[in-house]
């Protein structure tokens, strides 16, 4: 079902199956196979016209691109992940296919965003982000390998309420294979605009590293005293943008500059989004094929990569990862496994210590494995309890989607997770970028300041041009 996919066949097709599956009403999922598509083109195409979209780009996985929202659930507070698996359970058994899919890349997803934490224990800090949010996309589009799939979910009441739902799908559908000649009217109708000048995020960074040197310092105390063995501490930068934010050109950039990670976007309306190039995978199921990563210890890409194989504190930040992972298997009855040689991988001007854990299950409950994994040392530190008492304390703003788990289930059990790093929250004609080092025995407080630095530019100069010339 490409290009030569008839309107009135594939009328009767979905007709024919409601009729069979369906006694009057429900919510139904529609799907059809597209040519395949330029996923930047078809975002920009339909970026303005719905208040929410995500973006999820990998190059050698599935990528998607969702608008809108058929079915949501927000929560703040607690049993976020219980939640979101009563969330996952319900929706999938009320959904009803009214298409064949032969392919599992094209299966329906439900996508989430979580808090990194729920904030309990701090209570005089204020978060604007909901602990969860759980959506199925009224329209999804869907891009593994060669293949491309538009997918629309909506609760129908008879047959006529089913015809438009397909004549808007098929109208979709046109409009994403003439997605090209539809971006050159509007790119007629742009002007043009600047970014705001690099000297901002400088003098931002500068005077947020007065309290940041007391934070590393006081976590390296924590850490030499024996109260913590690992900490990952984190600064927080907001710069005014003075422009228009052209997200479709940041991704681009993302994609070029910063290979091997998941550009990822979640936009709750047009004055709040969340977006990035996260090199690091929380955990990947696709059965029966369970992944882990671990991701932890930093150099610039520009530095001889020996020098990070054979840090001491570096491996030893990464061991503790690979332990925590190890432990978290342990939990969820996962007792054979195998484990990759640690090498350096390489996400643009920073590289990371990197090693995958690989199982084979028959089945795993993604919401308790995120319950279980996250967060993890990668982002928290070791023990994780602690380890978050003291952020909570130590950090002067709330994490937020910084450093959380962000993902997609599919109806089959399929899931993949990444951890929201290397990006930005733009937010009310601001722009917030987080980095975070990770503190462990040998830790100085020169070079994890530095590393954090270095983990800001790799994102703010995606954003902002060079320093403007008069």
């Amino acid at each position: 079902m490409k290009n030569d996919l008839k309107f009135t066949d594939f009328l009767i097709d979905v007709l024919s199956t409601f009729d069979k599956k369906v006694e009057n009403s429900g919510l139904v999922s529609i799907c059809v196979e597209i040519p395949c598509i330029d996923l930047f083109q078809v975002y920009e195409l339909f970026l303005n016209k719905y208040q929410f979209s995500s973006f999820w780009e990998e190059s050698e996985d599935i990528s998607y691109i969702a608008f809108d929202k058929c079915k949501y659930v927000t929560l703040d507070g607690p049993k976020r992940f219980e939640v979101a698996k009563e969330f996952n359970s319900e929706n999938f058994k009320n959904l009803i296919n009214l298409t064949n899919e032969s392919n599992i890349s094209s299966l329906s997803k439900i996508i989430y965003l979580f808090s990194f934490s729920e904030n309990l224990n701090n209570k005089n800090v204020f978060s604007d982000v909901p602990s969860l949010e759980a959506i199925l996309p009224k329209i999804l589009i869907i891009k593994s390998n060669d293949n491309c799939w538009l997918r629309i979910n909506a609760h129908v009441e008879g047959q006529s309420s089913l015809r438009t739902l397909i004549e808007e799908i098929w109208a979709i559908r046109n409009q994403v294979i003439n997605s090209g000649s539809e971006l050159e009217k509007i790119s007629r109708l742009k002007t043009s605009f600047d970014f705001p000048i690099i000297d901002d995020f400088l003098t931002s960074l500068e005077t947020s590293n007065i309290n940041l040197k007391k934070v590393v310092n006081r976590g390296i105390q924590l850490v030499e005293k024996g109260i913590l063995e690992k900490i990952v501490l984190a600064n927080r930068i907001k710069i005014k943008l003075k422009n228009k934010l052209n997200l479709v050109e940041i991704l681009k950039r993302l994609k070029k500059n910063q290979p091997n990670t998941c550009r990822y976007v979640w936009k709750r309306n047009s004055k709040d989004i969340l977006f990035g190039a996260s090199p690091e995978k929380l955990f990947s199921f696709a059965k029966p094929n369970l992944t882990l990563e671990a991701l932890a210890g930093t150099i610039s890409t520009n530095s001889d990569f020996e020098n990070l194989i054979r840090s001491s504190k570096d491996l030893k930040e990464h061991n503790y990862v690979i332990q925590y992972l190890i432990k978290c298997l342990e939990v969820s009855k996962i007792k054979n496994f195998q484990k990759s040689d640690v090498k350096v991988n390489s996400f643009g001007d920073i590289s990371h210590l990197q090693t995958f854990i690989f199982s084979k299950v028959e089945n795993i409950c993604p919401f308790e494995l995120l319950k279980n994994l996250h967060p993890s040392p990668a982002v928290c530190g070791y023990p994780k309890n602690e380890a978050l008492d003291w952020i909570n304390t130590l950090e002067s703003f709330p994490r937020e989607n910084y450093a959380s788990p962000m993902g997609w289930v599919d109806a089959s059990g399929n899931a993949s997770f990444l951890v929201a790093i290397r990006g930005a929250r733009y937010f009310e004609e601001n722009i917030e970028f987080t980095a975070g080092s990770g503190i462990v025995s040998g830790s100085v407080v020169e070079k994890e300041i530095d590393e954090i630095k270095l983990k800001f530019e790799t994102i703010v100069k995606q954003i902002f041009f060079a320093k403007n010339t008069k």
